[in-house]
């Protein structure tokens, strides 16, 4: 065989961790063995980012979110690239993929990066989706679960335990481990959010959605403000979303306008994160959490919701603070213990970067993934 011809298919409206999965993938495996390229339903930020590091776009954006065209289109696609493996991400994605690439003699292969259960509250949503993923099932070949979490949500929905493999996302570290910045970016940024130098900041990086559990944070960062007599934490929210108006009106609600920033939607996270003396994690569920994984690698301290894929690198009071989901009392009081306690604060960053750069490199990813494309052609 020539080169390893794969096809990515993705809707890529967003720029989420699938998004971030995909180019960091692509940026890492061999150019002289795999030929990619990466179908997208919109043509936004991701398909810029794509065409920015000579990743080859075919940009489906004409039809609508269920036009049935589209499945035509794909075929074309299909047809103009030939490629061996179609790999797909997103319930859309796996759908119309598996309808147009029958008879194409490819092999079809899917990324589960979340659960549809969290992806989709509402119970009408959350049954067409559910049949449109498992009504396609038969034609899918092997499932790649981003953490032992999602793998066990596989199994009991009926996916044969052969048929799935665990490759955890990797994370190009080097952004994180830019130190030799890390002051400067915090004065930059403290100023640009309206934040004192001197104080201590919790921030968390997220999509305002309802899975994430926003309000809840607030809540909790509200408790421990009234707790704190003798300290002034403030707190900065990264990302944008629907949530936000309701975000904005619960910290008016606090009367906390002074002590909680909204940063927007941003792409220098490195840098956001170098502001930060701690991160905060509120997730209802989270497939495996590439922000945690970030600031673990930028040596910020962190606490996380005890859910999904968490559970399996944020250990509690090893490499952070674990909370039980929904729990803004207990949220509190994690967020209460790093901000009085600077040694426990060093020591959960030290094992937690330890445990990054041991397990979440984006070189072990790059290489389990082509190793897996490679023995699903045989």
């Amino acid at each position: 065989m020539d080169k390893l011809r794969v096809l990515h298919v993705i809707g890529g409206g967003e720029f989420g961790g699938a998004e971030q999965h995909i180019l960091n993938l692509l940026a890492s495996l061999p150019a002289d063995e795999v030929e990619a390229a990466v179908v997208c339903f919109y043509d936004s930020l991701f398909a810029s980012e794509l065409r920015k590091a000579g990743v080859p776009v075919i940009a489906l954006d004409r039809f609508g979110r269920f036009d049935l065209r589209l499945l035509q289109a794909l075929r074309e696609a299909f047809r103009s690239f030939q490629p061996h493996l179609i790999h797909t991400h997103g319930v859309k994605a796996n759908f119309f993929s598996r309808l147009a690439a029958r008879g194409s003699g490819a092999t079809l292969l899917t990324t589960v990066h979340s659960s549809l259960r969290y992806d989709y509250t509402h119970p009408l949503a959350y049954a067409l989706v559910s049949l449109m993923e498992r009504g396609t099932r038969r034609w899918n070949r092997h499932y790649i679960a981003i953490s032992g979490a999602i793998a066990e949500i596989l199994q009991k929905d009926g996916v044969a335990q052969d048929n799935i493999s665990i490759i955890y996302n990797g994370t190009d570290l080097s952004p994180y481990r830019q130190t030799d910045r890390k002051d400067s970016d915090r004065i930059r940024l403290r100023e640009e959010w309206g934040i004192p130098q001197d104080v201590f900041l919790f921030g968390t990086v997220a999509r305002f959605v309802p899975v994430k559990g926003l309000p809840l944070l607030v809540d909790a960062f509200a408790a421990l403000v009234r707790e704190c007599a003798d300290a002034t934490p403030h707190l900065v929210m990264v990302g944008d979303g629907p949530e936000r108006p309701i975000l904005e009106a619960k910290v008016r609600e606090h009367g906390l306008e002074g002590r909680v920033a909204f940063g927007g939607f941003r792409q220098d996270i490195p840098a956001c994160l170098h502001a930060c003396d701690a991160f905060v994690h509120s997730s209802y569920y989270e497939g495996l959490g590439y922000t945690i994984i970030e600031a673990m690698a930028s040596e910020v301290p962190v606490v996380a919701s005890h859910v999904g894929g968490v559970r399996e690198f944020v250990t509690d009071h090893q490499t952070g603070l674990a909370v039980e989901p929904g729990d803004t009392a207990g949220l509190t009081r994690a967020m209460m213990e790093l901000l009085q306690e600077p040694e426990l604060r060093a020591r959960l960053a030290q094992n937690a970067l330890a445990l990054v750069e041991g397990s979440f490199t984006i070189q072990q990813m790059a290489a389990q993934t082509l190793a897996l494309y490679r023995e699903l052609l045989e």
